[in-house]
């Protein structure tokens, strides 16, 4: 599985070179989800490096979410493609003092590029799903049960593209916000029916310009349930749009999207 024995070139960077090499194997698919890795006696005589060397490496490619040991039973490939996009992308948004307001103007920009495409690229699935998430905030008793159905409605609209990265972008943005709505707003079920049920006539919209395959529509329907959104979302919470995902009090929101990443 790792090929010739190979020599380190520098004895002072040993663990980050043996992570540049299963990083790529992993990222290659040579060691791909789910399989383990050889055993930490068989890395290090293919490397030619001390068990410490070995298991500094492995640690490592754990904390990056690529790899998860198991006691008794070795060390697997565990790496999701969408898992990595979301660690990294959390903690570049918290370093680079990303706003919630940025995080809802990117989020619009893919939408806008994600309608393009499914007119073109939508199946009936894709429609299916956008309905069940349209229906399932209307019927939603709890605001963790309406969140659910907006996540749902959203990253169907994503997907509808069928352009893997910028799906997987698209729903960490989505996950964020609906993170940062559970930790801010109300509780109150009687407030999200008011507050999503207003824009229950847009996504409406949304998933008939969808099925229709019209373009402009949909465009337009995007634009508005975006821009509606964004108003609503303002004056529920202020302050909310200029807060920082690097403020202490989303602290623990950010990390929780990077563990469960």
């Amino acid at each position: 599985m790792l090929g010739p024995t190979e020599h380190i070139r520098d004895r002072s960077r040993a663990a980050e070179q043996i992570i540049e090499n299963l990083r790529d194997q992993i990222a290659r698919g040579a060691l791909s989800s789910g399989s383990r890795l050889p055993s930490e006696k068989v890395i290090a005589e293919h490397f030619q490096v001390s068990a410490p060397t070995v298991r500094e490496a492995t640690r490592a490619l754990a904390s990056m979410g690529l790899v998860e040991s198991r006691h008794g039973s070795g060390t697997y490939v565990t790496a999701r493609p969408s898992d990595v996009v979301a660690a990294s992308l959390a903690t570049a948004a918290q370093l680079g003092d990303a706003t919630v307001a940025e995080i809802i103007e990117l989020l619009a920009v893919l939408n806008l590029r994600a309608a393009e495409l499914a007119v073109h690229n939508a199946t009936e699935e894709d429609l299916a799903r956008l309905a069940t998430g349209r229906d399932a905030i209307l019927a939603g008793r709890t605001r963790e049960e309406i969140l659910l159905g907006v996540e749902t409605f959203l990253s169907a609209l994503a997907e509808s593209a069928h352009q893997p990265l910028q799906s997987m972008i698209s729903n960490f943005l989505i996950r964020v916000l609906v993170e940062v709505e559970l930790e801010l707003f109300p509780e109150s079920p009687t407030m999200w029916r008011e507050w999503t049920g207003a824009l229950a006539d847009v996504r409406a919209e949304i998933v008939e310009a969808m099925r229709l395959r019209d373009g402009a529509r949909l465009q337009a329907a995007v634009r508005d349930y975006h821009g509606s959104a964004t108003t609503r979302l303002d004056g529920e919470a202020e302050g909310s749009m200029t807060m920082k995902l690097s403020d202490q009090r989303l602290a623990g929101v950010m990390a929780k999207l990077i563990s469960r990443a």
